[in-house]
């Protein structure tokens, strides 16, 4: 069933954070971190948290199928570590694989290496429509 994906600015959880905000994935009304069971709530997706505009963009252009990432099977983080953003210090990625008329994010992974997919997370894969996936990045500057 096809998902509706949106992304909608929320409020970093940890006080020494207070007030800074990130885009968050909302997928059909539910933050994505929820539909993962993330017990780690102070990770941040790589969109509007840090002040570095050119990784930022770098990132929407692997989030849209203009770049490649440097990571294992090409997969693409998702939330990343809200100090640094680094890797190292533990992401959530997936697979992001474009079919034509729906883009689907499967086998979301617990990853701090670049070379190395770590502990799967056991949920089914999301699938959204096309048009929709494209837009809802379309308010990422």
């Amino acid at each position: 069933m096809l998902k509706e994906l949106s992304l909608v600015w929320t409020s970093h959880p940890n006080k020494i954070y207070s007030g800074r905000k990130y885009l968050d994935f909302n997928i059909s009304g539910q933050s994505l971190r929820d539909y993962l069971e993330s017990k780690n709530k102070s990770r941040v997706t790589p969109f509007g948290f840090f002040s570095n505009a050119e990784e930022q963009k770098r990132t929407l252009r692997i989030f849209k199928f203009q770049d490649k990432t440097q990571l294992k099977d090409n997969r693409v983080e998702l939330y990343v570590c809200e100090d640094c953003g680094d890797i190292g210090c533990g992401s959530i990625t997936t697979e992001i694989k474009d079919f034509g008329d729906k883009i689907i994010w499967r086998k979301f992974a617990l990853q701090s290496n670049p070379e190395e997919i770590g502990q799967l997370i056991n949920v089914e894969q999301i699938e959204f429509e096309r048009q929709n996936y494209f837009k809802a990045f379309s308010m990422v500057v």
